[in-house]
């Protein structure tokens, strides 16, 4: 009986020792590799919401820049609106925020699309080196009472 037990723990110490070691460095790599993971989408989820905070803010000012040329009533009594001037406005409160966009006047509608791209940290080592983010503004021309 003795003999058995020796041998039994033998093995133990044999195979046991060996695969616990291997077992907690796969464990502790799959863990760091998992939080290094969540880190990175958590860090570069909030850099892209953030360049969307920034691309929508920038949209509602240039379509603010091209609301200012607003030229009172009309021959119809509605309100004017220099379509050439409100564009040159928003594009140039574009270029100079350094932005890309558009301009688009419809009826009594403005609409500014704005789009960039915003480099990843953490995600550019698992291959996503950036991702494109966009906004946009409208501005509905109305008469006051």
């Amino acid at each position: 009986m003795t003999t058995m037990r020796h041998l039994h723990n033998a093995l133990r110490r044999r195979f046991h020792g060996r695969g616990e070691h291997g077992w907690v460095t796969l464990t502790v790599s799959v863990v760091v590799l998992g939080l290094f993971a969540v880190v990175g989408l958590v860090f570069d989820g909030a850099r892209k919401v953030e360049a969307l905070q920034r691309l929508d803010n920038v949209a509602a000012e240039a379509a603010r820049a091209a609301g200012q040329h607003i030229s009172g009533a009309d021959l119809d009594g509605g309100l004017g609106i220099n379509r050439a001037a409100a564009i040159a406005a928003a594009r140039n409160y574009l270029a100079a925020a350094g932005v890309a966009g558009t301009v688009d006047i419809s009826g009594d509608t403005i609409t500014v699309n704005t789009s960039g791209t915003e480099d990843t940290v953490f995600l550019e080592l698992v291959g996503v080196p950036s991702f494109n983010v966009t906004g946009s503004a409208t501005v509905q021309i109305t008469t006051g009472l």
